[in-house]
Protein backbone atom coordinates (compact mmCIF):
# COMPACT_ATOMS: atom_id res chain seq x y z
CA UNK A 1 0.00 0.00 0.00
CA UNK A 2 1.70 3.33 -0.99
CA UNK A 3 2.27 6.15 1.47
CA UNK A 4 1.78 8.86 -0.63
CA UNK A 5 -1.51 10.16 -1.79
CA UNK A 6 -2.74 10.74 -5.45
CA UNK A 7 -1.26 13.57 -7.01
CA UNK A 8 -3.57 16.70 -6.96
CA UNK A 9 -2.42 18.55 -9.94
CA UNK A 10 -1.70 18.27 -13.42
CA UNK A 11 0.30 19.53 -16.04
CA UNK A 12 -1.57 19.60 -19.37
CA UNK A 13 0.39 18.82 -22.70
CA UNK A 14 -1.23 19.43 -25.96
CA UNK A 15 -0.48 17.61 -28.60
CA UNK A 16 -2.06 18.31 -32.06
CA UNK A 17 -1.68 14.78 -33.73
CA UNK A 18 -2.30 11.52 -32.39
CA UNK A 19 0.89 10.40 -33.54
CA UNK A 20 3.23 12.83 -31.81
CA UNK A 21 1.40 12.21 -28.56
CA UNK A 22 2.30 8.33 -28.92
CA UNK A 23 5.63 8.70 -29.44
CA UNK A 24 5.98 11.00 -26.42
CA UNK A 25 4.06 8.31 -24.19
CA UNK A 26 6.00 5.51 -25.72
CA UNK A 27 9.01 7.08 -25.20
CA UNK A 28 8.29 8.39 -21.42
CA UNK A 29 7.37 4.85 -20.64
CA UNK A 30 10.68 3.10 -21.90
CA UNK A 31 12.64 6.49 -20.19
CA UNK A 32 11.16 5.33 -16.48
CA UNK A 33 12.50 2.14 -17.10
CA UNK A 34 16.06 2.87 -17.79
CA UNK A 35 18.63 3.56 -15.53
CA UNK A 36 18.93 7.29 -16.44
CA UNK A 37 15.21 7.54 -15.35
CA UNK A 38 16.49 7.79 -11.48
CA UNK A 39 13.92 4.81 -10.30
CA UNK A 40 16.35 3.79 -7.86
CA UNK A 41 13.39 2.28 -5.60
CA UNK A 42 13.28 5.31 -3.06
CA UNK A 43 9.85 6.30 -2.22
CA UNK A 44 8.95 8.87 -4.54
CA UNK A 45 5.53 10.61 -4.86
CA UNK A 46 3.02 8.97 -7.70
CA UNK A 47 3.77 9.08 -11.09
CA UNK A 48 0.82 9.15 -12.97
CA UNK A 49 -0.38 10.33 -16.76
CA UNK A 50 -3.61 10.68 -17.82
CA UNK A 51 -4.82 11.09 -21.65
CA UNK A 52 -7.95 12.28 -23.17
CA UNK A 53 -7.84 11.42 -26.78
CA UNK A 54 -11.35 11.71 -28.33
CA UNK A 55 -10.29 10.25 -32.25
CA UNK A 56 -7.21 10.29 -33.78
CA UNK A 57 -7.98 12.69 -36.47
CA UNK A 58 -7.81 15.19 -33.13
CA UNK A 59 -5.14 16.40 -31.12
CA UNK A 60 -4.48 14.35 -27.47
CA UNK A 61 -3.98 16.11 -24.38
CA UNK A 62 -1.58 14.68 -21.74
CA UNK A 63 -2.00 15.64 -18.03
CA UNK A 64 1.70 14.17 -16.03
CA UNK A 65 1.91 14.54 -12.44
CA UNK A 66 4.23 16.33 -10.51
CA UNK A 67 6.64 13.35 -10.91
CA UNK A 68 5.84 12.39 -14.29
CA UNK A 69 6.89 16.24 -15.72
CA UNK A 70 10.17 15.83 -13.59
CA UNK A 71 10.70 12.50 -15.95
CA UNK A 72 9.96 14.13 -18.49
CA UNK A 73 11.76 17.40 -18.49
CA UNK A 74 14.90 14.82 -17.08
CA UNK A 75 14.34 13.08 -20.74
CA UNK A 76 13.09 15.88 -23.06
CA UNK A 77 13.93 19.15 -21.94
CA UNK A 78 11.78 21.33 -22.77
CA UNK A 79 8.81 20.04 -22.22
CA UNK A 80 5.81 22.61 -23.14
CA UNK A 81 3.09 22.75 -20.57
CA UNK A 82 0.03 24.75 -21.48
CA UNK A 83 -1.72 25.11 -17.81
CA UNK A 84 -1.82 23.41 -14.63
CA UNK A 85 -5.59 21.85 -13.55
CA UNK A 86 -6.45 20.28 -10.60
CA UNK A 87 -7.56 16.23 -10.11
CA UNK A 88 -11.04 17.29 -9.95
CA UNK A 89 -10.65 19.06 -13.28
CA UNK A 90 -9.62 15.95 -15.06
CA UNK A 91 -12.18 16.02 -18.36
CA UNK A 92 -14.85 13.11 -17.85
CA UNK A 93 -13.54 11.54 -20.52
CA UNK A 94 -9.79 10.84 -19.47
CA UNK A 95 -8.14 7.74 -19.03
CA UNK A 96 -5.14 6.62 -16.93
CA UNK A 97 -2.62 6.04 -19.50
CA UNK A 98 1.38 5.99 -17.62
CA UNK A 99 1.21 4.59 -13.69
CA UNK A 100 4.74 4.70 -12.11
CA UNK A 101 5.91 1.02 -11.15
CA UNK A 102 2.91 -0.75 -12.77
CA UNK A 103 2.83 0.65 -16.82
CA UNK A 104 5.44 -1.60 -18.85
CA UNK A 105 8.00 0.49 -21.16
CA UNK A 106 6.21 0.48 -24.79
CA UNK A 107 7.05 1.04 -28.64
CA UNK A 108 5.12 3.62 -30.46
CA UNK A 109 2.71 1.32 -31.84
CA UNK A 110 1.55 0.08 -28.26
CA UNK A 111 0.84 3.64 -26.92
CA UNK A 112 -1.14 4.67 -30.24
CA UNK A 113 -3.40 1.44 -29.62
CA UNK A 114 -3.40 2.98 -26.34
CA UNK A 115 -4.31 6.12 -26.70
CA UNK A 116 -6.87 4.89 -29.43
CA UNK A 117 -10.62 5.01 -28.02
CA UNK A 118 -12.08 1.86 -27.33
Amino acid sequence: MPTHSRPREFHVMEFAHHDEAAAFVAALSRFLHSPKSGGSGARQPPLEVWARSPVASEGVLLFLSDTALVAAKSAFSPVTIARTIKREALPDESFLIIEGGVTPPWGKAEASARLSPK
